[in-house]
């Protein structure tokens, strides 16, 4: 049986090269808080880290005779936590506390801080047993 050879023609076609476009963040305005990851934080709820020591960051504070408590590095919703610690002390009332919502710090009127840190310490406990 006889072999037949076929020649293949090679044909060479203009491509156009391929472009890759950078990335392009979407517009903010066209951003809704509800489209963010973990949007759940900061509405209802606070975080309050302790120091690197395992204490918790409340402060006597004294400026000549006005002695006040000051709590810091607050994370999230403070009025919710200023609601929650109303009713956490008895006997405080809310014009006693001022938030400072950009520096995260709350200031209550007189010397709470065993107070504050018992009742932070307990809230913990008791929310690790809810937990379990």
């Amino acid at each position: 049986m006889p072999v037949v050879k076929k020649a293949i023609k090679t044909v060479y076609l203009d491509t156009i090269p391929h472009v890759v476009k950078p990335f392009e963040f979407p517009a903010l305005s066209s951003i809704k808080a509800s489209d963010l990851p973990n949007n759940g934080f900061g509405n209802k709820n606070y975080y309050i880290p302790k120091t690197k020591f395992g204490h918790w960051p409340v402060y006597l504070r004294i400026q000549n005779t006005k002695i006040t408590t000051e709590i810091k590095r607050l994370k999230g919703d403070l009025i919710q936590f200023k609601s929650d610690l109303l009713e956490s002390v008895p006997g405080l009332e809310a014009r006693h506390i001022s938030v400072n919502q950009q520096t995260g710090n709350v200031n209550v009127k007189g010397d709470l801080v065993d107070i504050l840190k018992e009742v932070f310490t307990q809230k913990v406990k008791s929310e690790k047993l809810n937990e379990k």
